[in-house]
């Protein structure tokens, strides 16, 4: 019997300015497509991905946000935000685009030291 690992995927980054956000979320569909178990964590100025109507076209940028809805149909719905990233940037959870669970930074370690295989964005 193949006993499951936890995953939890980690995004740090700003949605713009690197491929790290894009990447994160493929690879969180594609691991939940194949039956994982999956969490996400937005945490720091990854918390920046889940604003509602983000724009970038002026920045010449695909919008990787309008994938995030996917979330759910993919079955992933451990979506965690720590608190602390939202009040330093002067949001909430008004301002985001999917459901999440806001977290304090004392859960964020608790859940950090659950996972399994932690991948970091």
């Amino acid at each position: 019997m193949e006993t499951s690992k936890t995953i939890l995927i980690v995004n740090r980054k700003a949605p713009f300015g690197s491929a790290f956000a894009k990447e994160a979320l493929d690879v969180g569909l594609i691991a939940a497509a194949f039956g994982q178990k999956l969490g996400m964590l937005f945490m720091d100025d990854g918390v920046y991905q889940l604003l509602k109507q983000q724009d970038p076209a002026d920045i010449n940028q695909k919008n990787s946000s309008q994938t995030l809805p996917m979330l759910e149909m993919y079955d992933v719905k451990e979506v965690y935000v720590e608190a602390e990233s939202l009040q330093a940037r002067n949001l909430s959870a008004a301002d985001l685009l999917i459901p999440v669970e806001i977290i304090d930074s004392q859960t964020t370690s608790e859940l950090l030291e659950q996972q399994d295989i932690l991948l970091n964005f």
